[in-house]
Parts: C-alpha cells; sequence; structure tokens
C-alpha cells in the first residue's frame, strides 16, 4: 500500500514525498513536527514581555499601597472572567 498525502496549501495528492510536487510545501509528518519542536524551544527561551516585567514589578514591589492596588486589580479582572466564563459555559451548551 502506498502513502498518499494531501498538501495543506494547495490541495494537491502526493505520494510519499518530502514536500509537494506542485507549490514545495513541506508535507512530511516528521519534518512537520521537528519544525515545531524547533519553535517551542524557541518560545521558551524568550525573554517575558515588558507588561510581564511590568506585573512583576508591580506584585514584589517596595511599596505597600502598588502591592495592594496589584492584587485588588488582579481580584478585580479574576472576578470579571470568571463571570465571562461562566456565561460562555452557559451559551454553548445545549437548551435541552
Amino acid at each position: 500500500m502506498s502513502i498518499k498525502r494531501k498538501c495543506t496549501e494547495c490541495g494537491a495528492w502526493n505520494g510519499a514525498e518530502d514536500q509537494c510536487s506542485q507549490c514545495g510545501t513541506i508535507i512530511s509528518p516528521i519534518i512537520i513536527e521537528e519544525q515545531r519542536e524547533i519553535e517551542r524551544e524557541k518560545k521558551r527561551f524568550r525573554p517575558p514581555s515588558k507588561f510581564d516585567q511590568f506585573l512583576v514589578k508591580w506584585k514584589n514591589s517596595r511599596f505597600l499601597l502598588i502591592r495592594i492596588l496589584y492584587h485588588i486589580i488582579y481580584t478585580i479582572a479574576f472576578i470579571f472572567f470568571s463571570i465571562a466564563s461562566f456565561f460562555a459555559y452557559l451559551a454553548a451548551t445545549p437548551n435541552g
């Protein structure tokens, strides 16, 4: 039994080649998984964003007022997203 792979870009059917014969897109699952692993490694060692650094500064500030303000804002955001998640759950459930 021969291997048939469908290109995700152009939709052409190919044999056991690593690249599409029509458009040249990589269609080998092994090579695609290797590329995904490389991307995961890049993301793992990426430095934190400026917003994340800002939040860490507020959370670990030496000023009590800033730490309290951080926890108040964090609590409000948690409650807001909890309520939004509940309504999204209600919208996703069937009416039966």
